[in-house]
């Protein structure tokens, strides 16, 4: 069996992201979904710490090495989330210190989404190796 799960609960503080980086690299080999995943997971864990207040955040890792797939879903307490921000239209200024993520996320990512549940919202996104 080649698929690795990690599923696992963040503090809603700024070391999150640390330890999502940490999760991550737990099981992932591939450096090319690795560097790529470390970025996206720092971005969405960066994003629900500062606009959400969750107290805690739940990560669930999947990696495939056979399919050489990654999929990496965070969910927040927030559950609304802005129309434009979901749709991946929001443009930050060139000069802008934030305002990018949902657009690397975007670049980056094979696919991505946000949903809500009731009790918040889940971010996901997925990789595939090149």
């Amino acid at each position: 069996m080649s698929a690795k799960l990690i599923d696992i609960s963040l503090p809603g503080t700024p070391q999150a992201a640390g330890q999502a980086r940490r999760a991550l690299d737990a099981c992932v080999r591939d450096p090319e979904l690795s560097d790529s995943g470390r970025l996206l997971l720092s971005e969405a864990v960066a994003n629900a710490v500062e606009h959400t207040q969750s107290d805690r955040l739940r990560l669930v890792i999947r990696y495939d090495a056979e399919t050489g797939t990654l999929m990496c879903a965070l969910h927040d307490q927030l559950a609304e989330f802005r129309r434009a921000a979901a749709a991946g239209t929001c443009a930050a200024s060139d000069w802008a210190e934030s305002g990018r993520g949902l657009s690397i996320t975007a670049a980056l990512s094979a696919g991505w989404g946000v949903s809500t549940d009731g009790f918040g919202k889940w971010l996901w996104f997925w990789l595939r190796a090149a």
